[in-house]
């Protein structure tokens, strides 16, 4: 299995959110592409195909961590922890991270706040009817939420026993009440990411998704029970709903 499909598929699993690969990769609401090869691919963007949409900011602010269950251990201060995070350094302190099998993944985002697409049932309108018309495939997604982060570190071991040294840094620019880190030392880490700015680790993208005889609608792969067969019966066999790498695998 390749980096980043293991990467994608845990997050995804943890969080319901598509991850972003590369982690550093920009991402921005309402951009339109393809999600082939556990990566996205810009084409455009909804302005593109003549819709506009308005912004829903969330006020809240927080961190987003996960570590690979049984495959790392994180030790902060001399504190050893197994624990999913997320793990607080204070500056100047020293982080040690250890992995015990080969793709064990450890993320970590700082000051988070996530943004979304507001009005999602005239936005689906709008796609449903480009889609009739020919001008939206059934392969194209659009990205209606993200996650921003001043601050990202990702790190996925290519080998057993594999670890690095970080350490937060004194005096250094500080984002959302996190210092920076820096990597010191590393042994058998395949990919490290440790990212500042304007970063969109997470995001969730909708698509065409087509069935047979069910209510056009804004649904997600959870869906409820289907409507009863009357109205099954006059109801457009399409909807949007949610899109992950693996709709396209």
């Amino acid at each position: 299995m390749s980096v980043s499909a293991r990467y994608t598929k845990e997050l995804r699993k943890r969080f319901g959110y598509s991850a972003t690969w590369v982690p550093t990769l920009q991402i921005e609401l309402g951009d339109v592409g393809r999600m082939t090869g556990y990566r996205f691919e810009r084409l455009g963007g909804l302005a593109d195909f003549g819709v506009h949409f308005e912004t829903r900011p969330s006020k809240a602010m927080g961190t987003i961590a996960y570590a690979s269950s049984g495959g790392v251990e994180v030790t902060v201060g001399g504190k050893a922890s197994t624990a999913s995070g997320p793990w607080d350094v204070q500056a100047g302190a020293a982080m040690s991270i250890r992995f015990s099998h080969e793709g064990a993944v450890w993320f970590q985002a700082e000051a988070c706040v996530a943004e979304a697409i507001e009005g999602l049932l005239a936005l689906e309108a709008q796609i449903l009817s480009l889609s009739d018309a020919g001008e939206w495939k059934d392969d194209l997604v659009v990205v209606t939420e993200v996650v921003r982060a001043e601050q990202g570190t990702v790190l996925i071991s290519d080998a057993g026993q594999g670890g690095i040294e970080l350490r937060s840094q004194a005096g250094a620019q500080d984002f959302g009440g996190r210092t920076a880190l820096r990597v010191t030392a590393s042994r058998n880490v395949g990919t490290q990411v440790v990212g500042h700015g304007d970063l969109t680790p997470l995001f969730r993208a909708k698509g065409v998704r087509r069935r047979l005889m069910r209510r056009a609608t804004l649904d997600t792969r959870l869906d409820g029970p289907p409507p009863p067969q009357s109205d099954r019966a006059q109801s457009r066999p399409v909807f949007l709903g949610d899109a992950d790498y693996e709709h396209f695998a």
